[in-house]
């Protein structure tokens, strides 16, 4: 009966450490919102789909970005920093961003990437 007793308190005991540690990690918060994020625009040769989904069209922006012009067109883009190398001197994208796109009328704009908290910007129809 001993036994008995002292295996249900063990048991006990691990509950209530398993819901303290998961009650404790429900307040925390999300760890992706404090990491950086860098803005790139395009700056590739033409809107053709396969020029907006290489990341070396991309260039690193400090500056805000206004997007004006062309319908539906690639313009710039909030990257966060897992997906960006040398963030201490000039950034540049990393391939495993994995830019997509769609296009219309001809013209290639960004869809979605592998950032899953990537913000995008296209200019869009006036």
């Amino acid at each position: 009966m001993k036994n008995l007793r002292k295996v249900q308190f063990g048991l006990l005991a691990v509950l209530l450490a398993v819901g303290i540690v998961f009650g404790m990690s429900a307040f925390k918060k999300d760890p992706i919102s404090k990491r950086l994020q860098y803005t790139f625009r395009y700056n590739g040769p033409d809107y053709l789909q396969a020029n907006v989904e290489t990341e070396s069209n991309w260039v690193y922006s400090a500056d805000p970005i206004t997007c004006d012009g062309e319908p539906e067109e690639a313009c710039s883009i909030l990257v966060d920093e897992s997906f960006v190398n040398n963030p201490m001197t000039t950034p540049t994208l990393k391939s495993s961003l994995n830019i997509i796109s769609d296009v219309y009328l001809s013209t290639a704009f960004v869809k979605k990437s592998d950032d899953e908290t990537m913000e995008i910007v296209n200019r869009t129809q006036q």
